[in-house]
């Protein structure tokens, strides 16, 4: 991938402004970093259903349609 890195404290210091949960923070981390529903499934022991429950909830909190949309915040916040 030739993409910018996300380090997790740029993640956390733009996702918090979006009142996601500790569960949500942390499965946005996975999904920006480059991890499939499948894969981070799997890594939390929890079913690819619910990853796609909690992704319906991430995206509307961020107000964006879908991944491409969430990992764009990430990629083209400007530096404070």
């Amino acid at each position: 991938m030739n993409e910018p890195r996300i380090t997790k404290a740029g993640y956390l210091q733009v996702a918090r402004k979006f009142g996601l949960t500790v569960r949500e923070l942390e499965l946005g981390y996975l999904k920006v970093s480059g991890f499939s529903n499948r894969r981070i499934a799997y890594m939390l022991g929890i079913s690819e259903q619910t990853v796609k429950n909690h992704f319906t909830h991430i995206y509307e909190k961020a107000w964006v349609p879908g991944r491409k949309e969430f990992k764009a915040l990430f990629t083209e916040a400007p530096e404070e």
